[in-house]
């Protein structure tokens, strides 16, 4: 029997990040600069309102619970049904989540 290859699809469009108020990207940074320091960069990548993704790339990462405190202190002002938050440390490999963000997220 031959096999036969399944017809190949065009990739699928990037979708657009649901827009971030100005008041509430102000304060993500803040925090997220409070662990990860002033040269973190934060992208958001979630096209869905009530779930809010967001990306950090950092130098350094926060030891300890670093990352479930800001986390923790996002999620406290942000009102959103779900806020899920990767992290990269610069020069490390790209995996998962953080692909998304850098090919379709907006840099806060």
């Amino acid at each position: 029997m031959d096999a036969v290859m399944p017809q190949a699809r065009p990739p699928l469009a990037p979708l657009v990040p649901f827009p971030v108020e100005a008041g509430e990207a102000l304060f993500i940074k803040r925090a997220i600069r409070r662990f990860y320091g002033e040269d973190a960069v934060v992208r958001s990548f979630g096209a869905d309102r009530g779930n809010l993704m967001l990306h950090v790339e950092a130098s350094q990462l926060p030891e300890g619970h670093g990352y479930y405190d800001c986390l923790g202190i996002i999620c406290a002002k942000i009102d959103r049904d779900r806020i899920s938050l990767c992290v990269t440390k610069r020069g490390q490999r790209i995996r998962g989540e953080a692909k998304i963000a850098y090919r379709q997220g907006v840099v806060l």
